[in-house]
């Protein structure tokens, strides 16, 4: 199911919302970035990609989650925050 008439399975837009720095109580930076995605995957209007990333003990570490617009609307933003 295409979703406004992009083409299915790809990435048609991207827009990057907001991008954020933090500092967490050991003093390591954070940085947060909030991408919405239109694709084609149905009817949510899009999808939020809330990306954080910093670097702890020599490592990188990443976590994504991943919400339908519709449902970022309806209150789960304060959930995936």
């Amino acid at each position: 199911q295409s979703e406004g008439g992009f083409a299915p399975g790809r990435v048609s837009a991207a827009s990057i919302l907001d991008i954020s720095t933090v500092k967490d109580k050991k003093g390591n930076e954070a940085y947060a970035f909030d991408i919405l995605t239109r694709t084609a995957d149905g009817d949510e209007g899009g999808k939020h990609q809330l990306i954080k990333a910093t670097v702890s003990g020599g490592k990188l570490w990443l976590l994504k989650v991943q919400i339908g617009d519709k449902r970022w609307f309806k209150g789960a933003k304060r959930e995936a925050m």
